[in-house]
């Protein structure tokens, strides 16, 4: 069994590394973010007999247990969709006997080797990029701000990291248990597929929840009070993205004008909406929110170098899984192309209706954000709240998924021809 194991490994060193990826860049994100929480200069020590610092301090605890949070769950996550992709393994596993003791050793050493890598990866990273993220911050508050490379930032992401090992493997032992072997065997990460039933109640109030938003934005004056409201429009964004949209395509769909192709595209596009749901809501979640904070604290240049760098980094890590979840997709696709290749489909056909489901996904993610952060900066940028020079934080967004989307467009093209050389 722990031949097989290693050999197993060594033949999905592909998907392996795309997980490696993501690993190391959560654990290195949540570091970067205690270094800069745990900062003196940047974050100095609040009284607290004073009722007005004890609130901002309770509000940056706040902030610093949703960023964790956020690293945390990628980790889990990432490892939870490892599971998924390689359900044919653990159901094939189950059929030739093999117990749910040795089936979770089976995948926790692969998953030790993994995490094993990943810690040295984010170690080695830690060194280059936390003096350069600091000499940067230096210069922009004309300061000198210090940090320890192995101080309590780095210590505290590593019991995050053990923390997350003990969760993984709760994951892996429940997942191997619950899931009967006809879905692991067909492949669970299909199974999950689903469109949700029609709810006009629901789809009117993520409506409602989205416009009350653009509307407290406009008629509003920026203060932290806005978190609220703005948080009922991260629910209402969501639930049309997740559930309206795809309900009212799959409405497209079941008409009897579609064409075949454009009948293909779409129910994958759906189906690529319905497994990125999670990473999805931590999207919109990050960027609702985050231009809020940073725009608070505009004028305080502390605060708002490092809410700014929070919002670079989480949406670059972001977009980074969203990457590697779709490169994974890819992997996959094999018996995908085929199908389409004996209907009659050439590869140009193939490659084409591939990139229109990667460009509606992505179209789909730009504009729903995009309305609601051009909205809040435009209105504060005309009511002299903020400064036009705020818009570029627009670009923290736009810039990392612009990048990513281009990169993904062309893997996808040359999927479909390695496959066809293959």
């Amino acid at each position: 069994m722990i031949g097989f194991t290693f050999k197993y490994f060594f033949k999905e060193m592909k998907k392996n590394i795309s997980m490696i990826g993501a690993i190391t860049s959560a654990l290195l994100l949540l570091s970067l973010i205690l270094s800069m929480f745990y900062n003196k200069t940047l974050n100095p020590p609040l009284s607290t007999d004073n009722i007005t610092e004890f609130y901002i301090g309770l509000f940056r605890a706040t902030v610093l247990l949703v960023f964790m949070l956020i690293c945390i769950y990628l980790i889990v996550y990432s490892a939870n969709y490892y599971n998924k992709v390689h359900s044919r393994i653990l159901g094939l596993l189950k059929i030739f006997g093999h117990t749910n003791q040795e089936i979770v050793v089976f995948f926790v050493i692969q998953l030790v080797i993994i995490l094993v890598v990943s810690l040295i990866l984010f170690t080695l990273l830690r060194i280059v990029v936390t003096p350069l993220l600091f000499k940067f911050i230096s210069f922009y508050l004309h300061e000198h701000v210090d940090t320890a490379l192995f101080g309590k930032g780095y210590t505290d992401t590593l019991a995050f990291f053990f923390l997350t090992i003990l969760v993984i493997i709760f994951v892996e032992f429940r997942y191997i248990i619950q899931t009967p072997t006809t879905h692991l065997v067909k492949g669970d990460e299909v199974i999950s597929y689903k469109i949700k039933t029609k709810s006009l109640f629901k789809e009117v109030l993520y409506l409602f929840l989205f416009i009350y938003g653009l509307y407290v934005m406009t008629t509003s004056t920026l203060k932290i009070d806005l978190i609220v409201p703005l948080s009922l429009c991260v629910f209402g964004v969501n639930g049309i993205v997740k559930y309206t949209l795809p309900r009212i395509i799959q409405t497209i769909i079941q008409r009897k004008n579609v064409s075949g192709e454009m009948m293909v595209v779409l129910k994958n596009y759906i189906f690529i909406i319905n497994q990125m749901s999670m990473l999805i809501l931590l999207s919109i979640l990050i960027n609702l929110m985050m231009p809020v904070m940073i725009y608070v604290y505009v004028d305080i240049s502390g605060f708002f170098i490092e809410f700014v760098l929070m919002y670079v980094f989480t949406n670059l890590i972001l977009n980074y899984i969203i990457y590697q979840r779709l490169n994974i997709r890819r992997l996959e696709n094999k018996n995908s192309y085929k199908k389409l290749f004996i209907l009659g489909y050439d590869l140009k056909s193939i490659k084409k209706y591939r990139k229109k489901e990667i460009f509606l996904f992505y179209l789909t993610l730009f504009m729903c954000i995009s309305i609601y952060l051009l909205t809040l900066s435009i209105s504060l940028i005309l009511k002299e709240v903020l400064p036009l020079k705020a818009l570029f934080i627009c670009l923290a967004y736009i810039i990392p998924m612009t990048v990513m989307y281009l990169i993904t467009d062309y893997k996808e093209g040359r999927s479909v021809l390695s496959w066809k050389k293959s």
